[in-house]
């Protein structure tokens, strides 16, 4: 999978799959350095992702300060052919100053076994 740069930063696009609803996502951040994975509840909510009374609600802090964010778990989350089911993502505002999809964070690449080529710009999965 390529890495694209945006900001100054890696980029990815994925698909991300929720009751039987897919949408991709084409302007998703690489973060080793976020815990978990996030997506921007603006654009989930295309494919019927928002919160409900069973959600777990919860605050996250980084470097961007402090936001409220639910978890859902997916039916999948795929990057290239190679995706993991039921995977748990918290969905949040993310107003961070510019257009972005998501935070791909540690909690995927490392159960994903991902290698990162910053070098030639390039992300792969392991057994892909």
């Amino acid at each position: 999978m390529n890495i694209k740069e945006r900001y100054e930063l890696p980029f990815i696009s994925l698909v991300v799959a929720f009751r039987g609803k897919e949408i991709q996502l084409g302007k998703v951040l690489l973060d080793t350095g976020s815990a978990s994975t996030l997506l921007n509840a603006d654009i989930v909510r295309d494919i019927g992702m928002v919160p409900e009374e069973n959600d777990v609600v919860d605050i996250i802090r980084g470097v961007g300060g402090v936001e409220y964010v639910y978890t859902k778990t997916l039916d999948s989350l795929a990057i290239g052919n190679m995706a993991l089911n039921n995977f748990q993502v918290e969905i949040g505002n993310m107003d961070y100053g510019m257009e972005i999809d998501g935070i791909l964070g540690f909690n995927f690449l490392k159960q994903a076994g991902a290698i990162l080529n910053l070098r030639l710009m390039k992300l792969k999965i392991a057994g892909c």
